[in-house]
Formats: structure tokens, C-alpha cells, sequence
């Protein structure tokens, strides 16, 4: 009871945050952008009842990897939707059917007989062996194909590089570039540091720069480091409390850097609440409604920006989808407007998509539970899918996430930990699963 009051105390601190910034700062300094200030009084008790309900809902229970994944929906993406529910008198209609929707994964996951395929059998050795080699394979080809007239480590220069750097490679390293910097270096990282070759690990670190430098994408830089972070933070029992906390933290740091931004001169300050308040918390919400609004005035996508669909239904416009949002609402088409699983799902199929994708995403996260009860280590299978999991909740449709960011992949390294050598013996002794049923025998063991 104690934690569960303790969330619903830093949600509710999360919400009038993020309010106030809003209202003193985003809606004045980026008023150009679209975020406008028309509060609609009626709606704030709605708003915060919301807040309360989605809060007692949520799980937290510290012994299952959907925890984490549950919190980043509601603080990254759920709040800032309610926040501009009231802020921008956006629809009620919309705000009705993401919480169905929400409720409805929170109780598909209980209950979807979701687990690893059994004969999916690959040793931890062997599969960082087979990274390794993977990853040496992709640098050296290409290297081979000219690519190294490219190379750049000046985070200032990536955009003007990276367009020249992609045209040099054929079309399929659009797919296995994601792949690689995405899962399989950050995964292998892992894996090398847990079972203590840290050589490895240091050469691996070594290929995700290497990689930046030679395709003048950022992710591969920072994702390694961003999943240590998330696996060292899952070995705590109550990760997805401090992972709150955290999030309010940063929201109170974004506050003060726009209040000093307004009050010192230098460009130094009000970076950091540009990135954080805005671009992570309001932008992602912000793209949900116009998706929302654009799809209920126009036809539906169907999937048919999507092969699953084997070309038997007509793609209805004449750009991708996130470029007409960008020519829509930013009069620039070569913006591309990306949104998560609530604006990609109702572009797809409106109210039945955004259910259809909250299913799946159920299962995704039932199955992330599994392999971490049966592998024994929570930490591990955490970290395994974060990076895909939080480009679902921002910034990616279900499908890209799957094929282009790789989390088809996660989930197969997954059940290859599950399956072969445990990897219990190089958990922290508080991620190890117990064999005894009962908690209180449980609590009794030294």
C-alpha cells in the first residue's frame, strides 16, 4: 500500500509539473510550433481523476519486467496527453479510447498465454561470438564499399554526413542497420559485461563508435550505454519507483533551466527543458492528437503501408504517413512526424487499431515476464527490449518496430537465454528466481 501511495503521489506531482510547464513556458516559447495555451476548465477534473485512476491501475510489482515498460506509458506518454487534454482543449473522444486502450493491455498481460518458443536453443557464448562476428561482418562491408570516405565523429556534422553515408549503401542496409546498432551490439555489450569478458565489452564499445563514425546515426553511439543504464538500474527491487522519481526529478531540472534561461542571458540555458519537457514529454503527445485529428477526417491506412497486407489494399496517399502530417500541420512534407503505438494505431485502424496494437503490445510485455521468470534474471530481459519498447511508446508504428528497429530480434535473444545456459549464477543475488512458492518461505532464505 505504502508504494502504491507513493506512485500515485509522484504521478500526480508528474501531471501538475508538467501543467505548469506547460503553461509558464512551452505554450509561450513554442507557441509557433503549435503548443497553444486554451485551457478548458471543465476538463481539468476529469483530467486529474484520470491521472488517479491510471495510477491505481498501473502494476507495480517489482518481480516482473512490465513494470518498468508500464510507467514509461504513463509518465512519457499517457500524462503529457492529459496535461494537453486540458492545456489545448484537445478531444475527450481520443483521451477515451487511450485509456480503454491502456486498461485493456494492463489486463491482456495478465491472462495471454504469451512464452518463448522451446526449441529456439542458442548458448549466451556463442550467441555474443555470433554478434561479434556479425558486427565485424557489417563494419568491414562497409569499409569495403567505399564508406570510409565518410567517416565522422563530430556530432555537430552527423546530419550533413549521414545522407551521403546512406546513399553510398545499398537499400537492405536500411534494415540491418537498425539491427545492428540497436540490439545487437548494446545486447552483446550486456551480455559481455555479465559474464565478466570485459575485453569483449570494451571491443564492443569500440564498434558502436565505429559504426556512428561510418553511418552518422547517434543511436548506435548512445543505446549501448543507455541499456547498461537500464540494466544496472533493473537490479534495484523497485526500479520502476526510482525510475518515477527520476522522471520528476528531470522535469523539476527542465523547470529551472527555462526559468533561468529567462532570467540570465547566454546560450547555455534552456537546452535542457527544450529536450526534455518539450521534445520528449509534449512532442510525442502533441503528434498523438493530430494523428488523431487528421485520421478521423481521412480514410484509414488499413496497413497497407505495410507488406502484411500483400499489396491487396491501396495506400490512400500520395507520401508516407509522417510526411503528410508534416506537410498537414508543419507545411513542410520533408518532416517526417513520427508518433507511437496510440497515434499509429488509430492511423491504421482507428479505435480497433489502437486495441489491435494494445494487444499486441500485452503480449510483447508477457512475454518479456516470462523470460525473465525463467531465464533468472529480471534485470538482463529488462534491458534486452527497453530501447525498442520506448521507441514504441514515443516514436515508432508497431510494425517498424518490429522489422526495422529490431524487437523481433530482442525477443529471440530472449528466449535463447531462457533455453540454455541459465544465466542465474551471474545475477546479483536479488534477481535470482526462487524455486519456493510461498513469499513468507521466501523471505527466510538467506
Amino acid at each position: 500500500m505504502k508504494i502504491r501511495a507513493s506512485f500515485l503521489v509522484m504521478h500526480m506531482a508528474a501531471f501538475l509539473i508538467l501543467l505548469a510547464g506547460y503553461e509558464q513556458y512551452v505554450s509561450t516559447i513554442y507557441a509557433s510550433e503549435g503548443f497553444a495555451w486554451h485551457p478548458n476548465d471543465t476538463k481539468w477534473p476529469i483530467a486529474i481523476a484520470c491521472v488517479i485512476l491510471l495510477s491505481l491501475l498501473t502494476p507495480v510489482r517489482s518481480d516482473r519486467a512490465s513494470r518498468l515498460f508500464f510507467q514509461m506509458v504513463l509518465i512519457l506518454v499517457l500524462l503529457p496527453m492529459l496535461v494537453l487534454f486540458h492545456a489545448e482543449d484537445q478531444p475527450g473522444s481520443f483521451v477515451a479510447q487511450v485509456v480503454a486502450a491502456y486498461m485493456l493491455t494492463i489486463a491482456l498481460r495478465r491472462i495471454l498465454p504469451v512464452g518463448p518458443p522451446k526449441r529456439l536453443s542458442v548458448s549466451s557464448h556463442r550467441l555474443r561470438r555470433i554478434f561479434f562476428i556479425a558486427t565485424l561482418a557489417y563494419i568491414a562491408l562497409i569499409v569495403l564499399m567505399g564508406g570510409g570516405k565518410y567517416l565522422n565523429f563530430d556530432l555537430a556534422r552527423v546530419y550533413e554526413v549521414r545522407a551521403d553515408a546512406a546513399s553510398n549503401l545499398p537499400d537492405i542496409f536500411g534494415y540491418i542497420s537498425p539491427v545492428i546498432g540497436k540490439v545487437v551490439v548494446p545486447i552483446a555489450l550486456v551480455l559481455s559485461i555479465l559474464y565478466k569478458k570485459y575485453l569483449t565489452a570494451f571491443a564492443f564499445l569500440v564498434c558502436s563508435v565505429l559504426i556512428f563514425g561510418l553511418t552518422a546515426h547517434k543511436a548506435p553511439l548512445f543505446y549501448p550505454l543507455l541499456i547498461l543504464g537500464v540494466y544496472f538500474a533493473s537490479a534495484r527491487k523497485h526500479v520502476a519507483l526510482v525510475f518515477t522519481a527520476a522522471m520528476v526529478t528531470i522535469l523539476l531540472v527542465s523547470m529551472a533551466d527555462f526559468w533561468i534561461a529567462q532570467t540570465h542571458e547566454g546560450a547555455f540555458w534552456g537546452w535542457i527543458g527544450k529536450l526534455v519537457m518539450r521534445r520528449v514529454f509534449f512532442l510525442p503527445s502533441q503528434l498523438n492528437y493530430m494523428y488523431y485529428d487528421f485520421f478521423i477526417n481521412h480514410d484509414y491506412v488499413l496497413f497497407s503501408n505495410s507488406k502484411v497486407t500483400l499489396g491487396l489494399v491501396d495506400y490512400p496517399y500520395d507520401l508516407p504517413v509522417t510526411h503528410v502530417i508534416g506537410r498537414e500541420y508543419f507545411d513542410n512534407e520533408s518532416m517526417g512526424a513520427n508518433t507511437g503505438w496510440f497515434g499509429s494505431g488509430y492511423m491504421q485502424a482507428g479505435f480497433a487499431g489502437i486495441l489491435l496494437y494494445g494487444a499486441v503490445v500485452a503480449g510483447v510485455f508477457k512475454y518479456v515476464d516470462v523470460c525473465a521468470q525463467r531465464s533468472g534474471n529480471l534485470a538482463l530481459s529488462t534491458a534486452a527490449v527497453a530501447v525498442p519498447v520506448f521507441a514504441l511508446i514515443t516514436s515508432s508504428d508497431l510494425l517498424t518496430t518490429f522489422f526495422t528497429h529490431g524487437l523481433y530480434i530482442n525477443l529471440c535473444v530472449l528466449a535463447c537465454l531462457v533455453h540454455k545456459e541459465s544465466v542465474r549464477a551471474y545475477c546479483p543475488h536479488d534477481q535470482r528466481a526462487s524455486t519456493l512458492r510461498h513469499a513468507h518461505f521466501r523471505q527466510a532464505m538467506p
